[in-house]
C-alpha cells in the first residue's frame, strides 16, 4: 500500500457528511494518528470529542466501540503526522501503526491490503488495532508465516542501530587515543 492509496483513503472518508460517526480506526486513519494517541490526548484534554459504547466483547474493548464524529475530528487534525507505514528506521519501530485482527490473532499491517477497498471494510469492521511493532510482535499471530516479515524488520533496524552505537563508541574510543583531530567535522549530537 502506498501513500497514494493513504491519501484516497482519507480523501473518501473526507467526502461523507460531517456528522459521521467514525469507528476509532477510521478516524485513526483519518487523522492520520493512532487510536491509542486519540485516546493519550483526550484523557490529557486536548484530543477530539468521542462517544464510547458498552464494550459487548465482554473483553473491556472500548476503544474498538468508540465513535468519533467527523466534524469534531476536522476541527482537531490540522497539523498532525501520520503513523508508521514503514519499519526502516528506529522511529518506525516505536510509533504506533495500524494491525489487522482476525480474532484475536493479528495478521498483518493493515496498508499491506491491496486495495483501498478491503482496507475501508477491516477498518469499518473494528479489526484493526494500534501498537508498536514490538508490541505487535508480542502478540498471537495467525501464522509464523505472516510474522516473520515484521520479525525481520524489527531485527534488522535493531542491528543497524546496534551497529551504528558501536561504530560510535569506537571512534570516540579512537579519538581518545588519537586527540580530537579526527573528531572534526562532526556536528554536535542535537540541534
Amino acid at each position: 500500500m502506498s501513500s497514494d492509496d493513504l491519501d484516497r483513503i482519507r480523501a473518501r472518508l473526507a467526502l461523507l457528511p460531517s456528522d459521521t460517526a467514525f469507528t476509532s480506526a477510521e478516524a485513526a486513519i483519518y487523522t492520520g494518528r493512532s487510536t491509542r494517541t486519540l485516546k493519550r490526548a483526550i484523557d490529557a484534554g486536548v484530543g477530539p470529542k468521542r462517544e464510547k459504547n458498552p464494550d459487548v466483547s465482554g473483553r473491556g474493548a472500548t476503544n474498538r466501540h468508540t465513535r468519533y464524529r467527523k466534524a469534531d475530528l476536522d476541527a482537531w487534525r490540522e497539523s498532525l503526522v501520520s503513523f508508521a507505514t514503514d519499519f526502516r528506521s528506529f522511529d518506525d519501530l516505536t510509533a504506533d501503526a495500524p494491525w489487522m485482527l482476525v480474532g484475536e490473532q493479528l495478521t498483518g499491517h493493515l496498508l499491506d491490503l491491496e486495495s483501498v477497498e478491503a482496507i475501508l471494510e477491516a477498518m469499518a469492521a473494528n479489526t484493526v488495532i494500534f501498537l508498536r511493532l514490538e508490541e505487535a510482535l508480542q502478540q498471537s499471530w495467525a501464522s509464523d508465516d505472516l510474522r516473520r516479515p515484521y520479525q525481520n524488520a524489527f531485527e534488522a533496524v535493531c542491528r543497524e542501530a546496534v551497529r551504528a552505537a558501536a561504530d560510535a563508541a569506537q571512534r570516540d574510543a579512537l579519538e581518545a587515543e588519537t586527540g580530537p583531530a579526527l573528531g572534526e567535522g562532526r556536528g554536535p549530537l542535537r540541534p
